[in-house]
């Protein structure tokens, strides 16, 4: 891994001019000599410049009859801030000319300049021709346009000497001068290493832009984790920082060429000055025992100041106090260095990535601001430094989907244990609820038997006995009256009786019927309400052989009288259908009362628990309609697995 960053940074630093070995130039002269820009490839045009400070001239000023005197000398790349001009330096605003002859070597071939990052504007001749500009030249601040671009100047060489002339002037900078290479070479050379330049730029802005909606994304699924927002706008922050910026070679001007300078420092000061109270809010939101709020108000203090600056001040204004932001920036790399360091000792998840990641940004980051203020000879590496944060970020965020993956595995397998013993608890509890049903059924029966061949028995006999006392006594002419009492209350207490047989366990006692007799049942009913009751059934079988038509016999029981007490029907209708060979039983209780709404809002409800109940217990449904012409029906559905007794069948 530390091989592959290497390579990367090799590569990056391949691309810049500054590792080219070259011949300098001296008072004003560069002879290429034993250089060959074919076979050795394009070279910087580093050296002495003759410099012509508070003078815009152009090329026919020094071929007149008086040459313009010189100031002196300005090596080249450097700005000419500190240059001294009768003992005192010159400051960073002004405009200067710059000139310098060069001897190519013998041949014809198609040549090429390449500026890049003069600020603020310029112009370039090559032997009298006006051949590239970057904004407007001018000798004061409203005259002049800043417009600082990349520069590619094709021009024909047949090996005469060449004479360059740069005009140059800085009233938007803090820095004057010429303060990156000149590259000379091959026009297909030069203008090659150039798409070479964006196309990386546009590498690492692309990887960005991924990056950042990606993690949006992410966001917009799991809004509790604030973590993916903010590293997603770091993210899409740099990204535009990179391409309005020196950085990415100002790669937004290759889609929209227009754009104008002052709109791309905007856009770049504002994605630099908010990229680091956002890059420290991300840090903050995984890490926040570690990381302080008060570095985080510090931060978002600095960046709105900078802000307000970058908006309603000039330009210079920005440019000068840009040191100061740098210094406070650095503080808070090193800050949340030590920080991310005491996060991975403590063994927070993910911090051995996201430590790894920005020691790389952080070193580049400090890189870049010292070469920007000319303190350190380098090259911009922070299109790199992202690249390698923001894959250490995807490491750490694959390490937290793995361990968060692992946990759904476990506590899905601990679920579905879970799940797996509900299932048998609940499959063992409605067992044991249909053993005490069928218990409770079987005591019924029991009872009934009890009552009917028992009790009915010795009632029936006892009356039987008065009415032959009776008819003795009334043969001997004596009073039969209380005996004639005694009679009658005995035939009560004999039908009494019966009924309670009847009730606890509705067994026809005429073998050819159905075992529980909902006939029965509705006849009572019908008797003891006076509501029409109709009965219909249509079934396979003679005898019915379902063990749950009890069951079905007490919902009908229960539909009943729910109907009764709270629908006030003047019709019900009972209907009993089974067609047998496996089927289903269905049950359908119908009524002509006044309705669902209004019954549900009586005292005591239709009491649907009781009914629902039951039919869960024999695998069955439970359904409450409106029936037709209003009313309401309840229809039980239950399969039938007992088939046909094989005797016979109803036409």
């Amino acid at each position: 891994m530390v091989r592959w960053l290497y390579c990367i940074i090799l590569v990056a630093m391949l691309q810049s001019p500054a590792l080219a070995a070259n011949p300098l130039a001296r008072q004003g002269g560069l002879e290429l000599g034993g250089h060959d820009l074919g076979r050795d490839g394009p070279l910087r045009l580093d050296g002495e410049w003759e410099f012509y400070w508070g003078r815009l001239l152009a090329p026919k000023d020094f071929h007149g009859p008086h040459a313009p005197e010189k100031n002196g000398y300005l090596s080249l790349p450097a700005s000419w801030n500190d240059f001294k001009l009768n003992g005192k330096k010159i400051g960073e605003t002004g405009y200067a000319t710059f000139r310098l002859r060069v001897l190519p070597g013998p041949g014809r071939r198609e040549l090429a300049l390449r500026l890049f990052d003069i600020p603020s504007a310029c112009r370039l001749w090559v032997n009298g021709a006006l051949l590239a500009a970057s904004g407007r030249v001018g000798t004061s601040t409203a005259t002049e346009v800043p417009g600082p671009s990349v520069l590619l100047a094709r021009f024909p060489s047949t090996g005469e000497p060449l004479e360059l002339i740069l005009q140059v002037s800085n009233y938007h900078s803090r820095v004057g001068g010429v303060t990156s290479p000149i590259l000379l070479g091959d026009a297909g050379a030069i203008e090659a290493g150039q798409v070479r330049r964006w196309g990386m730029a546009l590498f690492f802005i692309g990887s960005l832009l991924v990056m950042g909606v990606y993690h949006l994304v992410l966001f917009s699924f799991r809004r509790r984790d604030v973590s993916p927002l903010y590293f997603g706008c770091y993210c899409l922050l740099w990204m535009g920082s990179l391409l309005a910026s020196n950085t990415g070679d100002w790669s937004i001007r290759l889609f929209f060429p227009a754009v104008p300078a002052p709109l791309l420092n905007m856009i770049d000061a504002i994605c630099f000055f908010l990229s680091v109270p956002v890059g420290y809010s991300f840090f903050r939101s995984l890490y926040p025992q570690e990381f302080s709020v008060r570095v985080l108000r510090f931060s978002q203090v600095m960046a709105g100041l900078f802000l307000a600056v970058a908006l309603f001040f000039p330009a210079l204004t920005l440019s000068r106090l840009l040191p100061v932001y740098y210094a406070g920036a650095v503080l808070q790399i090193v800050y949340s260095l030590a920080m991310l360091l005491r996060a991975r000792i403590k063994g927070r998840e993910g911090a051995t990535f996201i430590l790894a990641g920005f020691v790389i940004l952080g070193l580049v980051g400090i890189n870049d601001m010292l070469y920007d203020l000319r303190l350190i000879p380098s090259l911009f590496l922070i299109p790199v430094g992202m690249f390698v944060f923001i894959l250490f970020q995807a490491f750490a965020l694959s390490l937290r989907f793995s361990r968060a993956f692992s946990a759904v595995e476990r506590l899905s397998g601990e679920l579905e244990q879970k799940n797996v013993s509900l299932e048998t608890e609940m499959a063992e509890r409605l067992g044991l609820e249909r053993k005490i049903v069928m218990i409770s059924e079987e005591e019924r029966r029991s009872i009934s038997h009890n009552l009917h061949d028992g009790l009915c028995q010795q009632l029936t006999g006892a009356r039987l006995r008065c009415s032959v006392l009776e008819r003795k006594l009334a043969g001997a002419g004596e009073d039969t009256a209380e005996l004639r009492q005694l009679s009658s209350l005995l035939e009560e207490s004999v039908d009494h009786a019966y009924n309670l047989s009847r009730g606890l366990w509705p067994v026809e006692h005429d073998p050819r019927g159905m075992s529980p007799s909902l006939e029965e049942l509705t006849r009572r009913f019908a008797e003891s309400t006076g509501i029409a009751i109709e009965f219909q059934q249509e079934r396979a079988c003679v005898s019915c052989a379902n063990e749950q038509i009890t069951h079905l016999y007490r919902i009908a029981q229960e539909a009943l009288t729910n109907a009764v007490k709270h629908a006030r029907p003047s019709r019900i209708t009972v209907a009993f259908t089974c067609l047998g060979g496996g089927g289903i039983v269905t049950l359908a209780v119908s009524d002509n009362g006044i309705g669902r709404d209004r019954a549900a809002r009586s005292q005591g409800g239709l009491g649907l628990g009781i009914m629902a109940h039951r039919a869960r217990m024999i695998g069955g449904s439970l359904r409450i309609g409106d029936a037709e012409g209003g009313g309401t029906v309840v229809t039980c559905t239950v399969p039938c697995e007992a088939g046909m007794t094989g005797e016979e069948r109803d036409g």
